[in-house]
C-alpha cells in the first residue's frame, strides 16, 4: 500500500472514531439542552396562560379555556377543591395519576393519553382553583431538532474539511517520497551523481543528503576501481613480462647456466608476487560473500601476534628491518578468529616492512574492558589527507600493492566488533591502532 493511501486510511479511521464519540456526546448535549428548553417553554407559556384567565367567575374561566384551546389548542382541566368543574378534554380524561416528573425545576409532567403525549403543569387561579394546562407533544416541541441538524451538518463539514486536509497532507508526504524514489532510481554507477532535491521537510532533506552521499560514494567507489583495474593490470602485467622473457630466454637457450639459475629465481620470486595478488583479492571476495566465514573461538593475542610475525619475518630480513615485540607476562585473550586476525595483523605488518626504514615495533596495552595493539614503523608516515582513505578498497600508496590490504584488515578488525586507525607513530612514521572490545578472561 503506498504511503498517500496508508495516510488516509488512518487519518479516515481516526476521524471516524473522534466524529463517532463527538457525534454522541453532541447529540446528548444538544439533547438535554433542547429538553431545558422545551420544560422552561412550556413552564413560561402555561404561566402566562393562567395569568391571562379572569378568574371573576367559574363561567368566565370556562368561557377562557374554550378561547384558548381555540387559539392555540391547549387542553385544560380546571379543579376546584379537588372536584372537577370543567374540561375542554372531549371523552375521557387523562389519567394523571399515571403522570411521570418530566422536569424537577420547571414542575413540568408527561403523561400519554391514548395515541397522544401531553406536557402540563398545575397552575393555581386566585387560591380557589387548580388549573392543568396540558400541551400535546407538537405544540410544546421546542426546535431542538433544528439545533440538532445543524451540529451535525457541522459535524459533516469539519469531517470534509479534515478529510481534505489528510488529502492534502498524503500527498505532501507521498509527493517527496515519490521524487525521491526516482533520484535514487537514476543513481547508476555509470552515471555521475546529480544534485539531490530539497524540499521544505527536514526529514525528507535528511534522506535526500543520504542518497547524495550514496550517489558520491558509488561514483568514488567507481573511480577507485578503475583505478585499480589500471593499478592492478600495471602490477600483473610488470611480473608477466619479466617471467614472459625470462622463460623466453631459457626456451631459445640464449642464457647461460648462471643467467638461467638467476632467470629461474626471477620467474619465481614474479609468481610469488602474483599468487600473492591473487590471493588478496580472493580472500577479500570470501569476506565479503560469506556472513558466517569466521569461527569465533577463545583466542591468545599472543600467539596470533607470534604466527603474523613469522608470517612476514622473512620479508622483514630480506628488507634489512627488526620486528620488535616485547609480550607482557600475562597472556591476553580475545573471542575471535585466530586465522583471521593474524591475516588482518600481518596485513599491517607487511605494510609496515614496505615502508619502515629500519623498525616495525608492536605494542599491546591491555584495558578495563578493551586490548588495544599498535603497529608502527619509522617510515616516513601517512599523509593526513590520506589517513581514512589507506583503509578504501583499491586505494594504493606509491609503494602499495593491491590496495586491498588494509581493507581486509578493516574489515576483519570491524567484524571481530573493533576498530582500526591510522595516524602518526612516535618515531614519524605511520601508527596502525587496532582496538578489540571483547576481551574475555
Amino acid at each position: 500500500m503506498k504511503i498517500r493511501h496508508k495516510i488516509i486510511l488512518y487519518f479516515g479511521i481516526l476521524l471516524v472514531l473522534c466524529f463517532t464519540i463527538a457525534g454522541v456526546l453532541t447529540g446528548v448535549f444538544i439533547r438535554n439542552a433542547s429538553n431545558r428548553l422545551l420544560f422552561a417553554n412550556v413552564s413560561t407559556m402555561n404561566d402566562n396562560i393562567a395569568a391571562s384567565i379572569s378568574a371573576a367567575s367559574e363561567t368566565l374561566i370556562l368561557d377562557d379555556m374554550e378561547s384558548i384551546k381555540s387559539v392555540i389548542g391547549v387542553e385544560t382541566i380546571l379543579y376546584r377543591d379537588g372536584v372537577l368543574v370543567g374540561t375542554t378534554f372531549e371523552g375521557e380524561l387523562p389519567a394523571i395519576a399515571s403522570a411521570a416528573r418530566a422536569s424537577d425545576r420547571y414542575d413540568v409532567y408527561g403523561l400519554r393519553a391514548g395515541t397522544m403525549f401531553y406536557y402540563y403543569t398545575v397552575e393555581d387561579l386566585s387560591g380557589q382553583y387548580t388549573l392543568y394546562i396540558f400541551r400535546s407533544e407538537d405544540i410544546a416541541a421546542f426546535e431542538g431538532e433544528g439545533i440538532i441538524f445543524a451540529a451535525f451538518v457541522g459535524v459533516v463539514f469539519l469531517f470534509i474539511s479534515i478529510s481534505a486536509v489528510s488529502v492534502y497532507a498524503a500527498r505532501v508526504f507521498a509527493d517527496p517520497i515519490r521524487e525521491l524514489a526516482g533520484y535514487a532510481n537514476r543513481m547508476k554507477p555509470d552515471r555521475k551523481p546529480e544534485p539531490r532535491p530539497v524540499f521544505d521537510i527536514d526529514e525528507f532533506n535528511e534522506l535526500g543528503g543520504a542518497l547524495e552521499k550514496a550517489a558520491v560514494r558509488l561514483d568514488d567507489y567507481r573511480e577507485s576501481e578503475r583505478e585499480f583495474l589500471h593499478n592492478f593490470s600495471h602490477e600483473m602485467k610488470t611480473p608477466l613480462t619479466n617471467i614472459y622473457g625470462y622463460a623466453e630466454g631459457i626456451y631459445c637457450g640464449v642464457l647461460k647456466d648462471e643467467e638461467a639459475e638467476n632467470a629461474c629465481r626471477v620467474i619465481m620470486t614474479e609468481s610469488e608476487k602474483l599468487k600473492d595478488n591473487i590471493n588478496q583479492i580472493l580472500f577479500l571476495g570470501r569476506l565479503d560473500a560469506v556472513e558466517n566465514a569466521y569461527k569465533m573461538g577463545r583466542t591468545n593475542l599472543w600467539d596470533v601476534i607470534a604466527d603474523a610475525m613469522d608470517s612476514v619475518r622473512l620479508a622483514a630480513r630480506e628488507a634489512g628491518l627488526e620486528l620488535r615485540f616485547d609480550p607482557p607476562a600475562t597472556a591476553c585473550y580475545l573471542t575471535g578468529d585466530a586465522e583471521k586476525l593474524e591475516a588482518a595483523i600481518a596485513n599491517v605488518l607487511s605494510n609496515g616492512i614496505r615502508y619502515a626504514k629500519t623498525v616495525v615495533a608492536i605494542a599491546v596495552r591491555d584495558e578495563a574492558d578493551s586490548v588495544v595493539l599498535t603497529i608502527d614503523d619509522d617510515g616516513p608516515g601517512i599523509p593526513e589527507t590520506d589517513r581514512e582513505r589507506v583503509f578504501d578498497r583499491y586505494f594504493i600508496g606509491f609503494k602499495g600493492h593491491t590496495g586491498l590490504g588494509l581493507t581486509i584488515s578493516r574489515s576483519i578488525v570491524g567484524a571481530h566488533g573493533g576498530s582500526i586507525t591510522a595516524d602518526v607513530s612516535p618515531q614519524g612514521g605511520a601508527r596502525f591502532t587496532f582496538v578489540f572490545p571483547n576481551k574475555v578472561a
